[in-house]
């Protein structure tokens, strides 16, 4: 039987689905076989594209999960029979959860279940050369800039290795980390800034043990020593930190003119970017004190604090959730549209650009961070909201 019209590769992901699928069976023509070499070698990030879902087991697992029921496709059944455009804005927000079945990409069906009709008797799409769609926006890396002392900088990422030898320090960097070791304790310390930037990621082992993750666009200035009295350092965006206990030498992380977290030997995270409504810190394990102008709450483990205006609400939470962007994954607990556009921007180094009204919906669940750009809008779409790229702008339709 032939392939539907409806069926046919004709987008960007789609035809290079078939391709790939062609290459897994043997089956490329000899121009088909030039058109995929062609595209492999345009950009390392398309080689990189093409491992990622050549894994038929990975993309066995995830086509399991798509298959199950999508209770989307239902609200928008609902909604498109029940709500009209005049009434929608007054219509209750509604929640969605996407799990992975809804996150599946059309690349990862198209190259398990499209397989068999892709390659019987189908009319393939264009080829690569002449559409207009563009590469996809591969997630981000390993990735810092560590301004020293005196103002030089040095670009890290997961691959470097090097030591450098700053006054009372050893600086390594390996695998993606930075390891600070004290060499002569009667040195002056000096401030270092790390920096991450959109589209980055990176650890650092302070001088006192002191392990710190920094997501994307974050920072955290620190002294090459500590001595006696207070650890001191100073985060902006989003932070994990396990803190080395010390007797007598409190840790305290200083977040803004009036905001600070006073800590014990403990786990916790911070976030604080300047995009988003509240500074919030999220207690692991341990104790922390969270301070903002006059006033101060002591967390405990499973507790976060939210600040705002000059105030702190302390409530229970999911700490995972709060860690999630640590281990791997983005976590939308209620997240609206602009919500997790923000977290898109900062991870894949995009922004994101509204036209019209954006949908009262919000979000729940969560999906790994290693994926293309591309694949978060595609389960998105599945909810009936549109969007589309253009250079590095993600268009949010209504």
């Amino acid at each position: 039987m032939g392939v539907p019209d409806s069926q046919q590769p004709t987008t960007f992901l789609q035809r290079v689905a078939y391709l790939i699928s062609r290459h897994q069976q043997d089956q490329l023509t000899t121009g088909e076989a030039e058109e995929l070499r062609a595209w492999l070698d345009a950009t390392p990030e398309n080689r990189r594209f093409m491992e990622q879902w050549n894994d038929t087991r990975l993309l066995a697992d995830k086509l399991q999960r798509y298959s199950q029921p999508d209770v989307n496709t239902a609200w928008e059944a609902f909604r498109a029979k029940h709500l009209t455009d005049a009434n929608l804005e007054r219509a209750p927000r509604k929640t969605f959860r996407l799990t992975w079945r809804h996150w599946s990409t059309a690349a990862a069906v198209v190259l398990l279940a499209g397989t068999a009709w892709y390659v019987q008797r189908s009319r393939p799409a264009a080829p690569i050369a002449q559409q207009q769609e563009q590469a996809p926006v591969l997630p981000g890396t390993s990735k810092a800039v560590l301004t020293l002392a005196d103002g030089s900088t040095i670009q890290l990422d997961s691959a470097g290795q090097q030591v450098i030898a700053q006054g009372a320090a050893s600086i390594r960097q390996q695998n993606g980390q930075l390891r600070y070791d004290v060499q002569n304790p009667d040195a002056a310390p000096a401030l270092n800034t790390l920096t991450t930037p959109r589209g980055g990621q990176f650890r650092v082992i302070l001088p006192d043990g002191t392990a710190v993750w920094l997501n994307a666009a974050s920072s955290i200035t620190y002294p090459t020593a500590f001595r006696e009295g207070n650890r001191q350092v100073s985060i902006t965006g989003e932070a994990y930190l396990e803190v080395t206990s010390k007797a007598n030498h409190p840790f305290q992380v200083r977040l803004n003119d009036q905001t600070t977290v006073d800590v014990l030997g403990t786990s916790f995270c911070i976030s604080a970017y300047a995009n988003e409504n509240t500074i919030s810190t999220t207690l692991v394990s341990g104790a922390v004190k969270v301070n903002t102008g006059s006033t101060s709450r002591t967390l405990a483990p499973g507790q976060q604090a939210q600040i705002s205006n000059g105030s702190i609400r302390v409530s229970p939470t999911d700490t995972a959730a709060a860690i999630a962007w640590k281990n791997g994954e983005f976590y939308f607990n209620n997240a609206d549209i602009p919500a997790i556009m923000r977290q898109l921007e900062r991870w894949y180094d995009v922004h994101a650009v509204y036209e019209g009204h954006i949908p009262a919906r919000t979000f729940q669940g969560e999906i790994q961070r290693n994926l293309p750009l591309e694949d978060i809008l595609e389960g998105l779409q599945s909810t009936g909201i549109r969007f589309h790229m253009k250079g590095r702008n993600i268009i949010v339709q209504p």
